[in-house]
């Protein structure tokens, strides 16, 4: 044989060798803070999310959307980031709400929505600001208990809190109310 055949038939000997008896296992035994670190983790990332919801009877009942979603297994729990969420109802009645951040509860079908927080009726331009609401998707009913501010043009109402039923288009505001209410010429 000739020289440089035996230097490949050599290389392809020891590249055989090297893989039988190479084997790199990570440790069986995973310390307590890594399974820690890994219960933490998300089970599921999904970016540019849009999410439908239909009744029974197959009408639209509200639209789910965020830039990014982590879904955790702990607790059948999702974070949102730039969660936008519209509620609509059979008379063509729509709510929006955006925020920051987000996180929904799949078992309570909680939308628990944080920092910069704006509710609007989307057919009067009614819009409720705060820094943190919850949505009970179920019965469509937005509760923020932090101070809320609620204008509608250039009319502005305060109050410490709200409760809004958004099928039957009502808000009831908690404590310490404070309006302003400009004329109309």
């Amino acid at each position: 044989m000739t020289r440089p055949a035996l230097q490949v038939l050599l290389a392809i000997t020891l590249v055989v060798a090297a893989n039988y008896y190479w084997s790199p296992r990570t440790s069986q035994t995973v310390d307590e803070e890594t399974r820690e670190r890994q219960r933490a983790l998300p089970k599921t990332y999904i970016e540019q999310t849009r999410a439908w919801s239909f009744d029974e009877t197959g009408a639209l009942t509200d639209i789910l959307e965020a830039e990014k979603i982590e879904q955790f297994g702990r607790g059948n729990v999702s974070m949102l980031t730039m969660p936008k969420f519209y509620a609509h109802s059979r008379d063509d009645k729509t709510w929006s709400a955006v925020a920051e951040r987000g996180r929904f509860e799949d078992h309570s079908e909680r939308l628990l929505l944080r920092r910069n927080v704006v509710l609007t009726h989307d057919q009067t331009g009614t819009s409720m600001t705060t820094q943190a609401m919850d949505i009970e998707l179920d019965d469509k009913t937005a509760i923020a208990n932090k101070r809320v501010t609620i204008t509608q043009g250039e009319n502005r109402t305060t109050a410490d809190g709200m409760v809004a039923r958004l099928q039957e288009e009502t808000i009831t505001l908690k404590p310490n109310v404070e309006s302003t209410y400009v004329q109309q010429p």
